[in-house]
């Protein structure tokens, strides 16, 4: 179903005449154009950061459409996202994982951790409040609602560790490409 020539709503219609309405990430991921990446920082000592670089390249001709970036700690960490960042010393590759496990198409996403990275501007900080076992808390850090990554931009996140002991964290960034 089209509504008014540019939001499309996409559903299914069950033999029992119900409907069920998919959200346009869902056809994305049977489209092949989802993809996810995703690391766990180990032991990060107290007052130290750890940084995910994540860049749409410059030529890749695509815009990269991000519905979240996911983080997540066993302490408290300061969470941080930096645009037009710039790489002082590479760190190591991510691949990108197809959410659609039978799709041979690749992401033009390059993304990274553990290099040196000199921050742009900052545009989201927050905390992630932490915890273990039933306590264990998560939080999606996000630029507004969603982010439009075009050719020759980039996001930096950034967790520090405020814990006061050293603790885990994990980021995860999901999105679509176009």
């Amino acid at each position: 179903m089209l509504i008014n020539n540019s939001i499309r709503i996409y559903s299914l219609k069950l033999f029992n005449g119900a409907a069920i309405v998919y959200p346009l990430f869902f056809l994305k991921i049977y489209e092949g154009k989802a993809f996810s990446i995703s690391h766990r920082f180990e032991g990060v000592a107290s007052d130290s950061s750890v940084d995910l670089f994540f860049e749409n390249p410059s030529g890749s001709n695509k815009n990269v459409f991000i519905m979240a970036i996911e983080v997540a700690s066993s302490g408290l960490f300061w969470v941080d996202i930096f645009r037009g960042n710039s790489i002082t010393t590479s760190g190591t590759s991510l691949s990108p994982v197809n959410l659609n496990t039978s799709s041979n198409n690749s992401s033009v996403v390059s993304a990274e951790y553990g290099g040196t990275y000199a921050t742009g501007t900052l545009v989201h900080n927050t905390v992630a409040p932490g915890g273990t076992l039933v306590r264990a808390i998560g939080s999606i850090a996000e630029v507004g609602e969603s982010i439009v990554l075009t050719p020759g931009n980039n996001l930096l996140i950034r967790g520090t560790n405020k814990a006061g002991a050293s603790a885990d964290m994990s980021i995860r960034v999901i999105w679509w490409e176009e």
